[in-house]
């Protein structure tokens, strides 16, 4: 490997691992209460939603410093190496660019943070579990199977979400000259939190999927990513379908926690990478 590659990717991991470890401390208890409420199927409010914020955080901080920065890191590693490749070589269209960078940098990272996740689904599913104590009870009661389980799910919900949110950055980028302007940070976070919030509702049906999935008991088959849309179309017919789905797919707490998160993430890793880049 190159000294220059080796020097992208310096950056680009160490700037996403700060960018991680910021906003899953930050986020942790809001991600926890989503959860719990799709889980027990309550209002995100609720009181017992954020009794214990906290709970596991101490004991997989490494793990959720990793899933907080991967996505980032893959973006940063794709625009250096694929983005050349494919607007040069190939001249291929800017938009189209930014699609295959989303796409490829949210699948990837779906499918390597699965398992991660799936063991903290099932930390905050277990009052007084540890991350530790949650991957030795998934293993007893179901080896392997639970840690691979949401995998499909996930993969087609990042690779939704990233390639609408490279995509949608790209198109208001053009459509507003100013927020090619690095030093307008508000105007960039603006971009980049409307980006993830269309990310969010585009990838909402697959988010509930995974969710359904990740609360299934680790001794049983969870259902798959058909099985479950299904069972909620059939659910929805008996209610007021905007407020049924706009409730299960988490279109408001939900979306407001990724384009949130999204964008806080994006702007320590932007900040960070070109601080580095200065100093290397």
């Amino acid at each position: 490997m190159s000294s220059s590659r080796k020097r992208q990717l310096s950056i680009d991991v160490t700037a996403g691992l700060i960018s991680g470890i910021c906003c899953s401390g930050l986020f942790n208890p809001w991600d926890r209460a989503l959860y719990l409420s799709v889980k027990n199927d309550r209002p995100f409010l609720s009181a017992d939603h954020f009794k214990q914020p906290y709970q596991g955080f101490s004991q997989s901080i490494v793990q959720r410093a990793f899933l907080g920065s991967i996505y980032y890191i893959m973006q940063g590693e794709l625009k250096y190496h694929m983005y050349p490749y494919l607007r040069h070589d190939l001249h291929a269209s800017e938009t189209f660019s930014q699609f295959c960078i989303g796409s490829s940098a949210g699948s990837l990272s779906g499918l390597l943070t699965n398992s991660i996740s799936a063991i903290k689904y099932h930390t905050w599913g277990q009052e007084g579990r540890s991350f530790f104590r949650s991957s030795h009870d998934m293993w007893s009661n179901g080896r392997f199977s639970p840690f691979i389980k949401g995998t499909k799910a996930t993969m087609a919900r990042d690779l939704i979400f990233g390639s609408t949110y490279e995509v949608s950055r790209h198109l208001m980028k053009n459509k507003f000259p100013k927020l090619n302007d690095t030093n307008d940070s508000y105007l960039n976070f603006l971009c980049n939190s409307t980006a993830a919030s269309l990310g969010t509702i585009a990838s909402g049906p697959l988010n509930y999927v995974r969710t359904i999935q990740y609360a299934t008991p680790p001794k049983e088959k969870p259902p798959t990513i058909i099985q479950s849309l299904v069972n909620v179309w059939n659910e929805s017919k008996q209610h007021n379908k905007m407020s049924f789905f706009q409730r299960k797919f988490r279109v408001g707490w939900g979306t407001a926690r990724v384009a949130v998160g999204m964008a806080a993430g994006q702007y320590v890793f932007d900040v960070v990478s070109s601080k580095l880049r200065n100093k290397l």
